[in-house]
């Protein structure tokens, strides 16, 4: 089968999305078919089975770049979908990309899946600084989401919370498919080097984007009730445009010695920095999934996560994680000192985790593909 997946996010950026494509392209792959990217880059060139299409950078987060919404107009997507033929066009936003995959499904008549990753209206703060603006925005988006997911062959959800949601706003039924994750490269991970760095303080460990929606500043709220009981050092591994208004926040609040903000790392430190941690604390208020709770779980680290959007779908408090409220600190600390004590539910975590490993969320895939296939 030859797949053309569009979207607007792919390396050298690396957020939940890329990380879900690179791990269902592989795994897609390996098993025989042909996935081609198009994907905004520096210039309009093809390396290999990737097309970029010139953008620019979005200024408030220089991680992201966008193409011009002109480059819908071009014919150079067209003649690419031509050339390649593919069996199914496959978006990964509704974004320009996105209306990229629209075109060139209509004009061939190449049946349309989309994959619904991530709230973006939570993020529009970034463009608008007036609260008027922003409720404005999101209202366009909900309206231009319901227009596309209406032209769509089929609607995945990497949630059933999302899957609720969407299926609300566009009204038609929507397929749930989580990102599966390779369960031996966490559980292969070696955490003694950080652990010697930090001179055995027990590690509370957060993974992903730094900024506001990600909901880090509720730690640094958390970490005087934590520190009554324990010793400990929070590591924050990720890059975003927050990362230096969190250091400020953390030394205002007195406690910026027991933070360390390491930036990007590479898979294979990930790997390690999750077997090094005690805990794994996610108080986000953003997510649609949590593809890095399911790697703490297969490294064998207890999860405390913000009981919000899709995080309560995957961690059952008490029972293969704990589930606290994302606005109380306290409440939050108390969760993380419990998980501190618990060892226990870590067997119950990996038990859950195996469920999803990539290998069989790629077939799951790869069914909807065969079904929708002309």
């Amino acid at each position: 089968m030859e797949i053309a997946w569009f979207t607007d996010t792919w390396l050298p950026n690396r957020d939940g999305v890329v990380t879900s494509l690179l791990m269902f392209k592989n795994a897609i792959e390996k098993k025989g078919h042909k996935i081609y990217i198009f994907a905004p880059g520096s210039e309009n060139i093809e390396e290999g089975d990737i097309f970029y299409y010139k953008s620019k950078v979005f200024s408030p987060y220089p991680q992201y770049k966008f193409p011009s919404f002109f480059s819908v107009f071009s014919m150079r997507t067209r003649e690419i979908i031509k050339k390649i033929e593919p069996d199914i066009i496959h978006s990964h936003s509704p974004g320009i990309m996105g209306i990229h995959a629209l075109i060139a499904s209509g004009k061939f008549n190449i049946p349309l899946i989309f994959t619904f990753h991530t709230f973006v209206d939570d993020s529009v703060y970034m463009l608008f600084k007036n609260e008027k603006m922003q409720q404005m925005a999101k209202k366009f988006f909900y309206k231009w989401l319901r227009c596309y997911c209406k032209k769509c062959s089929c609607v995945i959800a990497p949630s059933h919370y999302v899957a609720e949601r969407i299926s609300k706003i566009c009204q038609k039924h929507v397929e749930v498919l989580p990102t599966g994750i390779d369960l031996n490269r966490f559980e292969k991970g070696d955490g003694s080097r950080i652990r010697e760095k930090y001179h055995g303080k027990k590690i509370i460990l957060h993974v992903g984007r730094v900024v506001k929606e990600k909901n880090i500043s509720l730690l640094i709220d958390a970490a005087p009730y934590i520190l009554e009981k324990e010793d400990v050092i929070f590591i924050i591994v990720g890059e975003g445009p927050a990362r230096k208004e969190l250091k400020k926040e953390a030394e205002r609040k007195g406690v910026a010695e027991h933070f360390v903000f390491t930036g990007f790392v590479s898979d294979e430190e990930l790997a390690d920095y999750y077997k090094a941690a005690d805990v794994f604390a996610f108080p986000s208020l953003y997510e649609t999934q949590g593809i890095v709770a399911f790697e703490a779980m297969a490294a064998g680290v207890p999860v405390v996560a913000a009981d919000a959007k899709a995080l309560p779908d995957f961690i059952k408090d008490g029972e293969n994680g704990y589930l606290a409220n994302p606005h109380d600190a306290c409440h939050f600390a108390e969760k993380i000192i419990m998980a501190l004590e618990d060892r226990g539910i870590v067997k119950k975590a990996r038990e859950f985790v195996e469920q999803y490993s990539i290998e069989k969320m790629a077939d799951k895939l790869l069914e909807i593909y065969e079904k929708y296939e002309g």
